[in-house]
């Protein structure tokens, strides 16, 4: 399938680009490696240290306080990458998405970033590449986060596997790359770590663009209470936006519709949800935007203002 959107509200915002540079994630069999190649080199500056000062305890002592001031220095390395990481993330919920990704830029462009840290502002500057809807560019990134080696079993970031993998299968969803989602899909659910939370945003849009709609909305009715629990408030928004559309689907199909969701409210669903907030999710997903076109809910459908 083409990369291309097919429609936006804004080309300018949401047009296709190439991937820049990604940040080079090291694996962690890499930084065992310089690791221990750093153990062999204090090791050795030590040995010359007590040969050229000739006190065994002298070049123990000097090595040891430069341990000590490394170990700081590496402590607040890496403090300040988990804060620049967090405010990147603040930034992309409060939908200040520019901020958001020169601050996880940053984050990434340092040398001295830990490199266990790295696929955290990795996977949040890829949800920035996603809220511009730069699907490829958000797939790449992913992808490059889930080849770290760090979120595989028995690794540092292994908890945070199925958030990556369900990330990377609504990204192909939204791509209508349905064959790419479900290995997503079948590799995220293979982790040790997975719960039913980090699926219900992806596995419910998925249904959507199968078309499964009495699915869908069974699965509304038997989980929306877990939904409320455990799914952030843009994650519902989203899934409130999906609901009244598969209620607007299965009414095009049954014009007097009743029975289990014959209580639901279209607007009542879509209130509050401000006009362009979710445009990147509709960008290859033409009956998605139509429908959003309808109920005023593009940047390019917004009532002028007065």
């Amino acid at each position: 399938m083409a990369d291309e959107p097919k429609q936006a509200a804004d080309p300018s915002a949401l047009a296709e680009r190439e991937p820049a540079a990604l940040p080079r994630l090291l694996k962690p069999r890499t930084v065992t490696l310089r690791t221990v190649g750093a153990i062999v080199g204090v090791e050795a500056l030590a040995f010359v240290i007590a040969l050229l000062t000739q006190s065994v305890m002298g070049s123990i002592g000097l090595v040891l306080g430069g341990l000590v001031l490394w170990s700081f220095h590496r402590r607040a390395e890496l403090q300040r990458a988990i804060a620049g990481t967090e405010r990147g993330r603040e930034l992309l919920d409060l939908n200040r998405v520019d901020e958001a990704a020169v601050a996880l830029d940053e984050v990434l462009a340092r040398r001295s970033t830990p490199p266990h840290t790295r696929p955290l502002a990795a996977f949040n500057r890829a949800l920035v590449a996603l809220r511009l809807a730069r699907y490829r560019e958000a797939r790449v990134r992913l992808d490059a986060v889930l080849d770290s080696g760090w979120l595989e079993n028995r690794r540092f970031l292994q908890n945070f596997a199925p958030v990556v993998y369900a990330s990377a299968m609504l990204v192909a969803v939204l791509q209508g790359d349905l064959a790419a989602a479900a290995a997503y899909h079948q590799k995220g659910r293979r982790s040790v770590f997975d719960l039913e939370r980090h699926w219900f945003v992806a596995e419910s849009f998925e249904l959507a663009r199968r078309e499964r709609w009495t699915d869908l909305l069974n699965k509304f009715e038997r989980s929306w209470e877990a939904i409320e629990g455990t799914v952030s408030g843009v994650g519902i928004r989203q899934l409130q936006l999906l609901k009244a559309y598969a209620l607007a689907r299965v009414g095009e199909r049954e014009d007097n519709y009743r029975g289990l969701h014959s209580g639901e409210e279209t607007r009542a669903l879509l209130h509050g949800i401000r006009p362009g907030r979710f445009d990147h999710l509709a960008v290859q997903w033409p009956e998605l935007r139509e429908f959003m076109q309808a109920h005023r809910l593009t940047a390019d459908a917004a009532p002028e203002p007065t």
